[in-house]
Parts: structure tokens; sequence; C-alpha cells
């Protein structure tokens, strides 16, 4: 879980429980922020065969993954690729104290990271023409949000709603106070997804719909729903039909009430802050708190597999991509549709236009990043086993790491260089 949360303000994030760690925390921040009025970067993906000459380095790779376990994480799993060249390592042990040791192909809670997925289906749901961008989501969900202003699907998936978030402050508010006791009781709570909505929603707006940015996990929930409707289906039935198994993704599912982690996988971990009891055993929790704003189990693998299936057109046709990666102009971060850009340092020549896609996410004891080149023929997906909101000290060394293994990755070049 990223830092404290802070005031929610127009260029602002409200920070929360699977908020993507780099908008939340800047710990991925590869380069200075391109401003919001910038010109968008072209979109539109080279051919795979366009791979750049600079390949992997796994003396360089080893030597990052080394850093981010010596920052701090009681483990780390990781998987790049340039082209079909794939290098993957894991550090670590899968508890504390355990013999066991920590593998690439584990599976982590992805949290935030199912938010492009969810992205994807809707965005195949307007190309099937059951609905539109700018629909208004009364339209299809009426009486589902207390408020008189419209907002609509666009502004859902882009966090530009003005809705409000509902983890900390509902689920686990003693996070709030510098405490990690609600993360110890609190877990296991099961919620209806129309709950978690009455629970974001029994506040007043942010701001007037589109006109600033505030990332609200209720957003992702309220596109849950929409899904439902539009499909009759379950939303986990959704993502898995139309992602999970087109794409290969065998060590992924979105478990519906389960609250463990099926499967080889390193246990979760909560910083507490108090150095004589310094951390909680997260893993387990009821995946109903988060629903379609964070319920995906994966593997570094698949999710590499998801992100290159989602910007090479097999998902998404040219067009709905492209909305996916436009960016808003209402925050001087990179936010489109499900998809956050983060720019790269100019000297990056493996990467045309210096920025990377993808997202990130702090799922209460995970923390994840997976980003890809416009084309994705470069990729780095890694998670690490903590979660270190009430410990920023090791947040920033993570962070500090996490960045330098990322630049490694995507650019092929030693950031210490």
């Amino acid at each position: 879980m990223p830092g404290r949360p802070g005031l929610p303000t127009v260029s602002g994030v409200r920070k929360s429980l699977i908020l993507p760690v780099a908008v939340a925390a800047g710990l991925l921040s590869l380069s200075t922020p391109v401003a919001a009025s910038a010109a968008a970067p072209d979109t539109t993906p080279p051919p795979m065969s366009a791979v750049r000459p600079s390949g992997l380095d796994p003396e360089l790779l080893n030597r990052m993954l080394d850093e981010v376990a010596a920052a701090g994480a009681p483990a780390v799993l990781a998987e790049a690729r340039v082209g079909e060249q794939t290098w993957s390592g894991a550090r670590g042990a899968r508890s504390p104290g355990s013999p066991v040791q920590t593998r690439p192909t584990d599976r982590v809670r992805v949290a935030s990271l199912t938010k492009s997925m969810v992205a994807t289906v809707l965005l195949q749901l307007v190309r099937e023409g059951r609905v539109g961008l700018d629909d208004p989501i009364a339209r299809h969900l009426p009486g589902l949000l207390p408020y008189p202003e419209t907002i609509t699907v666009r502004q859902l998936l882009g966090h530009t709603s003005g809705i409000s978030e509902y983890i900390l402050d509902d689920l686990y508010p003693s996070v709030n106070a510098g405490s990690a006791e609600d993360v110890r009781t609190n877990r296991y709570r099961a919620y209806t997804p129309r709950q978690l909505v009455a629970m974001a929603t029994s506040r007043p707006l942010l701001f007037a719909p589109g006109t600033g940015f505030s990332y609200s996990n209720a957003n992702y929930v309220i596109i849950g729903l929409l899904i439902e409707k539009l499909t009759g289906h379950s939303a986990e039935s959704e993502v898995t039909n139309r992602v999970l198994r087109p794409v290969g993704m065998h060590d992924s599912y979105m478990p519906h009430s389960l609250p463990f982690i099926l499967g080889p996988h390193p246990s979760g971990n909560y910083a507490t802050g108090d150095p004589n009891d310094p951390l909680v055993d997260s893993t387990d929790l009821s995946p109903t708190q988060f629903f379609t704003a964070g319920a995906v189990i994966s593997t570094p693998h698949d999710i590499n597999n998801f992100y290159r299936a989602m910007f090479d057109g097999t998902l998404l046709s040219p067009e709905l991509l492209a909305e996916a990666r436009h960016f808003n102009d209402v925050w001087q971060g990179m936010y489109g549709l499900g998809v956050l850009g983060l720019p790269l340092p100019d000297d990056c020549a493996a990467v045309p236009g210096h920025v990377v896609y993808g997202h990130t996410g702090g799922g209460l004891g995970y923390t994840t990043y997976s980003f890809s080149s416009p084309d994705a023929s470069r990729q780095i997906t890694f998670t690490y086993t903590l979660d270190s909101t009430l410990d920023p000290k090791t947040a920033a060394k993570l962070g500090a790491a996490a960045n330098r293994l990322g630049v490694a990755a995507l650019c092929s070049t030693d950031p210490a260089a």
C-alpha cells in the first residue's frame, strides 16, 4: 500500500490500498514527468520485428534484482523480455525464515494491474456496440450513483469522475492513523460490489466530473458492475474468457471470494513500522474488497503475455488501443483508460518516444510493476512482497531500486553508469 493518503487535488492523487504505486509515491518515475499539456506520444506500435538492437543484459538485471532485495524486500520475482529473448529471476524465501525459495514462476496478487484487464474487457464491449465511452453510467446502471452530475464511462476508466476512494477510509482506517491493526483484523471481511460503491459515494464528489484526476478503486468496481449488466455474466468470467484464456495466461485467475492464493506463491508482507513486530503476514484476504479494481492473481510471465497481447492488436483494435493510451489533460502525469504511462530517460535509445505503458499495483503485501514499450517488444514485470506504507524509509529505498531495475530492463543500460 503506497504512502498515507493526502488531500485530493485536481492535479494530485488520493492514495489508496491498491493505488498504482508509481502514481502514488513516484516509485518508478523513470525520468522527469511529462506535462499534461505536452503533445501525446505516438501510440502507433511499430512491427514486432523492429526490436531495438540492445538486448537484455542478464548480469546487469541480476545485480538490479539483488538491489531490490537488499532494499528491504522479503522476496522479489521478475521477468524481462526483448523480442523473444527472456530473462527471469527471483530472490528471497517464500516466507520469512522459510528454507523454500521464491521462484520467478510463483503467483502473486497483482492488484491494480487488474484494471488494465478490466479496461480491455470494457473496450471490447465498446467495439461490439454494447456501450459507448461517453455514455452516462446512469443510462446503464440507473440509481447506482447518488449524484446529480453526469459521470461517463470514460471518466470512470480514466479516474476523472471525482468519486472518492473507499479502501483506507472505510476498510482500513487504522492505516490513516499510522497503525496496521486493521490489516491484522479486517482482511477476511467480505463485501458486495454495491456495498463498496455505497461507501465511496457516501461522500461528495471531489470535483466536477471531467475537471480533475483522483485515483479511486471505486471507479473500477463500477466498471465491473457495468460489465456484468451488459453481458449478463460475472465480471470474473468475462475477464477469464476475454483476456486470460485467449492470451494463454494459464497461471492466472480472478477469484470471486476465495481468500487464499492457489498454487506456489510467496507470502505477502505488510510493514508495521514497529521494529519489535515489523511484519504482518497479509497473504490471505477477501478478493471481494477489490473486485474488478484489483483481484487478479498472476505471475510475471503471464502479465508480460497480457500486455504484449493488449498492445500488439491481439485484444484491441488500433483505434481502441489509442483510446486506452490517450492520456487525460487534467493531470500532469500520464493516465489513459486503465493504462499508466511513464517517461524514460532521454538517453534511452531502446524505446521510441521514451514512454512506456502498463500499470502498477500495491495489494496489501505485494507491490507489482509492469511496463512495456509501445510495441511491447521490450517488457519488465516484477513484484516484491512488501507493502511499506507505514515504513517510508524502506519505501524510498525500494522505490529507488525498482526504478533502477526498470531502466535496466527497458533501456538495456546501467542506471548507475
